[in-house]
């Protein structure tokens, strides 16, 4: 009898520890991956951070559990994207305990400067869509999705920053250092991608699926044409579709066509295999909005550094026209 009671103990304190594991609790709590990959790269192994949405999940439909509740209310510092993007949030001034820091990092950063290389564009640089939409529309689509400029990037780092010095004073110049050494990992790309894309203003690149990397066209002068705006990449097509999408791929002479992370593109491979039949050759790409990455990518270490830098080799090949 004292066994089984002990081995009852046994399994219960194993299941307790197995909880504790998965826990999202931490010193940091983050609800989107950007400001994850940031927070941990700044606090290195003197904190703990969490992401609350969990890997290769969609972030747009994720609702906080009450785990997630008790998590956000025992952290020291909790950073989310937005209203709009994390809408269980309905009144950031009560997410957190008194004790907790809440930052609402849409409100942490300031619009850099855009500056047009073709001294002969007089026109404004803004997202293009394949259908009409009014200027306020673009405008308001790259507010929503700011972390997608790697120039807004580096402002949120410096945000992060200061919240993270406000809870730890003590280890400030650590913090400080990892800090600046990620922003100028991401200066470094941006000045490269800035450089070369002089020689590419204003070329239109392709895209089918979610798009939100608005701000990030933007900043760079390219134009995003999304192939199917309100359908979406893992829906079937109807014939009509397929005829349609097809031709608008052949009129634009393109043989890649962007993709979205995390979501299986089968519009677009249907795309691929359609014009296959009349020997033209579609490459399919990732344009990485930075939402989320997979489970497989979290364990290898991927960083938004990694993704930026692998957004800019998707568009050098697209832009020079090299194969794969």
């Amino acid at each position: 009898m004292k066994k089984f009671a002990s081995m009852t103990l046994l399994i219960i304190t194993l299941l307790f520890l197995a909880s504790c594991t998965n826990s999202k609790k931490a010193d940091i709590v983050t609800t989107m991956f950007p400001q994850y990959d940031f927070a941990r790269q700044i606090v290195g192994d003197k904190m703990t951070v969490s992401l609350l949405i969990p890997p290769g999940a969609e972030i747009h439909d994720y609702e906080a559990t009450s785990r997630d509740i008790v998590a956000i209310k025992e952290t020291k510092l909790f950073i989310f994207t937005s209203l709009e993007i994390d809408t269980w949030i309905k009144d950031e001034t009560k997410i957190g305990s008194e004790n907790t820091i809440v930052l609402n990092l849409s409100n942490a950063y300031e619009l850099a400067e855009h500056e047009h290389h073709d001294e002969h564009v007089s026109h404004p640089t803004k997202l293009s869509y394949q259908l009409a939409e009014d200027d306020h529309d673009h405008e308001e689509e790259n507010r929503i999705h700011y972390w997608t400029d790697p120039t807004t990037a580096m402002q949120l780092i410096e945000a992060i920053l200061e919240k993270i010095i406000e809870i730890d004073p003590k280890n400030a110049s650590f913090y400080t250092a990892n800090a600046h050494a990620y922003i100028e990992e991401l200066e470094e790309i941006h000045h490269e991608m800035s450089e070369y894309l002089e020689d590419y203003e204003d070329s239109t690149i392709y895209f089918a699926g979610h798009n939100a990397l608005g701000a990030f066209a933007a900043r760079y002068h390219l134009h995003i044409v999304s192939l199917f705006t309100d359908f979406k990449p893992d829906a079937d097509l109807t014939s009509a579709e397929l005829i349609s999408f097809v031709n608008q791929v052949k009129t634009a002479n393109t043989n890649f066509l962007f993709i979205e992370e995390l979501v299986e593109p089968k519009a677009a491979n249907k795309i691929k295999s359609e014009l296959a039949k009349d020997n033209f050759e579609l490459t399919l790409l990732v344009l990485h909005g930075y939402h989320n990455v997979t489970k497989a990518e979290m364990e290898e270490g991927v960083t938004y550094s990694s993704l930026l830098q692998m957004n800019f080799d998707h568009l050098k090949l697209v832009l020079s026209g090299t194969s794969i």
